[in-house]
């Protein structure tokens, strides 16, 4: 069985196998009709340090057996809502605000959507609202939120 290396930008690597390395549109693709399919290839991660990447391949594998996602179609002018969704339990408690914080939580999404791993993105967006947004006043989400000054700034 075909498996891949991460290798992320702190130069850490991690094992992903071909089937849950099918759950990134980005990575599919670039791996789709090249030589690289055949597995055992180290890929760079620029963008997503060795803890992000560790937690989207555990994802991955988690769900390596799901309908593979597919790319988004873009239409021009209005388009309805899409449907709500429930995320699964484990999913849930994988993306808990008692595991990631919210720094990690940013760089998860950061790299979900960099990396295209579409059901990931949106259930890492939903326990955003529901963990942080959801029954907040704006004065407790700009404090939560909103940049802090770090006396450097220049005016």
């Amino acid at each position: 069985m075909a498996s891949f290396r991460l290798r992320s930008s702190d130069d850490e690597v991690v094992e992903l196998s071909a089937e849950a390395l099918k759950q990134s549109i980005t990575l599919r693709t670039m791996i789709e009709g090249t030589e690289m399919e055949s597995g055992d290839v180290e890929i760079p991660l620029e963008n997503v340090d060795g803890e992000t990447a560790r937690k989207i391949a555990e994802w991955c594998e988690k769900h390596k057996t799901d309908p593979v996602p597919e790319p988004e179609v873009f239409e021009e002018g209005p388009k309805p809502s899409p449907p709500p969704f429930d995320m699964p339990r484990w999913d849930r408690e994988f993306l808990s605000k008692e595991i990631v914080s919210i720094p990690q939580m940013a760089k998860l999404i950061t790299a979900a959507n960099y990396l295209e791993v579409t059901w990931l993105y949106k259930y890492c967006c939903k326990r955003i609202f529901m963990d942080y947004i959801k029954d907040r006043s704006v004065d407790q989400l700009k404090a939560m939120f909103e940049p802090r000054e770090t006396g450097d700034a220049k005016n």
